[in-house]
C-alpha cells in the first residue's frame, strides 16, 4: 500500500508541476517581431523572458501561449530585434564626463569655433575653475593645425585650460594650467611645453592630477550608460583606472548600474591586482575583470603610431613605447598570472612588435589575446595573428577618416589608406573580430554602417558580419559567448529593438533608430518615453 501511495503521489506531482510552471509564466513576452537571433533559431517572431534570461524563442503561436495573467506582453509591430550590442573598446567614463562636467569640443568645426567655446565657458563658470574638454579634431578645421598654448592664453589667460584631442592621445594646455601642474622631468620627451602640447604618458599623467572626485565619476558613468542605452549598447569593454573601478562598484552596490562592464586596466594598475591573485574573469555578469592593456604605440591623429616609413605631413615615423624586452616581460607576466592582454597597436611596426612578443610567449586561441585597433596590419601579420588565435579588436567608425583627401590620406598616402582597418582581410585570414567604437563616436549602428559601406574592399564587411562583430565578437573577446551575443534560451535577455531591419537597408544603417533597449529583460531605454 505504501509503495502504491508513493507511486501515485509521484505521478500526481509529475502531472501538476508543468501546470504550475505554466501558471507562473514568463515575466515578459515580446511578440510580432522580426528577431535575428544570430543563433540556431535563425529568424524568430517572439521571445519569452524570465528572471533576466531568455526562456523561449520562436513563432508567435509557440511563445504567446506561455503567458500567464502576470506576464507583460509587448507587441513589437514588426520591428526588428537584435542581441544587445557589445562595444568591445570604450572610454565610457570620459564620454560621460563630457555629458556632465567637461566641455564638448566635437562640434567645433574650426580653431576659432573651439576658442569661442573656451571663451564662453570661461565667462559662465566660476573664477579659477578648470576648463577641461575633449573632442577637438584639427583635421576637420580649415586651419589644419593643433590648438596650442598661445591660442588658449588669448581666450582664457587667468584660468587653467586642458583640452584633449578626439583620440585622447594629445592634450593641449595653457600657461595657467602648466603653472598649477608642473610636469615631471621624466615626461620631457613627451611634451612640447612651448606650445603646450602633451602626448600620451605626459597627457595622461597630467589629467590624473585634475580628475574629478568619485561622485562626479559616478555621475559620468550614469550619463555614459544612458547614452549607451539609447544606442542599443548593453555591454561595454571599458578602459579604466582604479578610481573608475571604485565608482563602478559603488553604483553596482547601490543597484544603480544598468550596464554590463568588462573592466580593462593599464599595465601598472593591472600588476597590482595580479599581485593580489586576481585574474581575468573575476566578477559577475555585471562587472567582470578584463585584461591588461599595454600601449605599444600611439595614434595616427597625434602622429605617434609607429610606422615602418615616414608620415607624409610631418617629420618622423612615430615611436614604440617599449623595447622588445620590456613588452615581452609585460606579456610574460600577464600570461603567467592568467591575464588576458589587450595590446594597443596601430602602426605596422607596433603590430610587428606585439606579434613577436605573443609568439615568444606561446599564446594560443584559448588565451584570447587581443590586438586593439590593428589598423595597419600587413598580409603576413594577419596570417601570423590568425595562427596565434588572436582577436582583432577593431573600430570601423575610424573609417570616417579614410575617405579621399581626409586625415589618413594626408598622413599616410592613398595606398596605405586603402588598407587601413582591414576588416575584410582580417576576417578572411581566420581572425575573430570584436568591434567597438573607442567612443569616437560611441554608436554601433554608425560603426556597422562604416564597415558595410567602407571606401575600400579590404575594409568591407557584410551586414551580418558587422553585426556579429558588435555582438558575438565582443562576447567572445570577454569569454562570455555562453552568456550573451546571440538570442537563445538560457542566455541573458539583453536585446535591442530597431525601427527598421538593417539587412534590408545596408546603405543607410546609420539612420536606423533604436526604439527600445533591454538589459536582463528590463527596459532601460524607450524612444517613446
Amino acid at each position: 500500500m505504501l509503495f502504491a501511495f508513493l507511486f501515485l503521489l509521484k505521478l500526481a506531482l509529475s502531472v501538476n508541476l508543468p501546470s504550475m510552471t505554466r501558471q507562473a509564466g514568463p515575466d515578459l513576452i515580446l511578440v510580432h517581431g522580426r528577431v535575428h537571433t544570430l543563433g540556431g533559431a535563425g529568424i524568430a517572431e517572439a521571445i519569452a523572458i524570465s528572471a533576466g534570461r531568455i526562456t523561449a524563442i520562436g513563432r508567435d503561436e509557440e511563445v504567446r501561449p506561455l503567458a500567464s495573467p502576470k506576464t507583460r506582453l509587448i507587441d513589437l509591430r514588426g520591428r526588428t530585434v537584435l542581441p544587445g550590442f557589445v562595444d568591445a573598446h570604450t572610454h565610457l567614463v570620459s564620454t560621460g564626463l563630457v555629458k556632465t562636467a567637461y566641455l564638448d569640443l566635437s562640434g567645433a568645426h574650426s580653431l576659432s569655433a573651439l576658442l569661442e567655446i573656451v571663451r564662453a565657458a570661461g565667462e559662465e563658470r566660476a573664477a579659477g575653475e578648470w576648463l577641461i574638454g575633449r573632442g577637438w579634431e584639427e583635421s576637420r578645421w580649415p586651419e589644419r593645425r593643433y590648438v596650442i598654448r598661445q591660442d588658449l592664453d588669448r581666450v582664457a589667460p587667468d584660468r587653467p585650460v586642458a583640452l584633449f584631442r578626439v583620440d585622447g592621445h594629445l592634450l593641449s594646455v595653457n600657461s595657467k594650467a602648466l603653472e598649477l601642474v608642473r610636469l615631471p622631468g621624466e615626461f620631457a620627451g613627451r611634451a612640447d611645453l612651448e606650445r603646450g602640447l602633451l602626448w600620451e604618458e605626459a597627457a595622461w599623467w597630467f589629467h590624473e592630477q585634475i580628475e574629478p572626485e568619485q561622485e562626479e565619476l559616478e555621475r559620468a558613468i550614469l550619463a555614459g550608460a544612458r547614452l549607451a542605452h539609447s544606442l542599443g549598447i548593453t555591454s561595454v569593454h571599458d578602459i579604466v583606472k582604479p578610481g573608475y573601478i571604485r565608482a563602478y562598484q559603488r553604483l553596482r552596490a547601490a543597484g544603480r548600474l544598468k550596464l554590463r562592464v568588462y573592466l580593462n586596466l593599464g599595465a601598472e594598475a593591472a600588476r597590482k591586482l595580479l599581485e593580489a591573485g586576481l585574474h581575468t574573469g573575476f566578477g559577475d555578469e555585471w562587472l567582470r575583470l578584463g585584461g591588461m592593456k599595454v600601449f605599444a604605440d600611439g595614434s595616427i591623429g597625434a602622429g605617434t603610431a609607429a610606422l615602418s616609413g615616414p608620415y607624409l605631413d610631418r617629420p618622423g615615423e612615430g615611436q614604440l613605447n617599449y623595447t622588445d624586452e620590456e613588452l615581452l616581460q609585460l606579456v610574460q607576466e600577464a600570461h603567467a598570472h592568467g591575464w588576458q592582454v589587450l595590446a594597443h597597436a596601430i602602426g605596422d611596426r607596433a603590430i610587428e612588435q606585439v606579434l613577436r612578443a605573443y609568439e615568444r610567449v606561446g599564446v594560443t586561441a584559448a588565451d584570447r589575446y587581443r590586438i586593439e585597433h590593428f589598423e595597419l596590419a600587413g598580409d603576413e601579420q594577419l596570417e601570423r595573428a590568425a595562427r596565434l588565435g588572436l582577436i582583432a579588436s577593431m573600430q570601423p567608425n575610424f573609417l570616417k577618416w579614410a575617405k579621399p583627401g581626409d586625415l589618413y590620406e594626408a598622413r599616410l598616402g592613398k595606398e596605405l589608406t586603402s588598407r587601413i582597418s582591414p576588416h575584410r582581410l582580417a576576417l578572411d585570414s581566420g581572425l575573430k573580430l570584436a568591434l567597438g567604437s573607442d567612443c569616437m563616436p560611441l554608436g554601433p549602428l554608425f560603426g556597422i554602417h562604416q564597415a558595410v559601406n567602407a571606401p575600400h574592399p579590404a575594409q568591407r564587411l557584410t551586414v551580418e558580419e558587422a553585426i556579429q562583430g558588435y555582438t558575438l565578437g565582443g562576447a567572445y573577446a570577454s569569454f562570455e559567448e555562453g552568456l550573451k551575443g546571440s538570442l537563445e534560451p538560457g542566455k541573458l535577455a539583453d536585446l535591442v529593438v530597431l525601427a527598421g531591419d538593417p539587412f534590408e537597408q545596408p546603405q543607410s544603417l546609420e539612420e536606423l533608430q533604436v526604439e527600445m533597449t533591454f538589459i536582463g529583460g528590463e527596459p532601460v531605454f524607450s524612444r517613446s518615453r
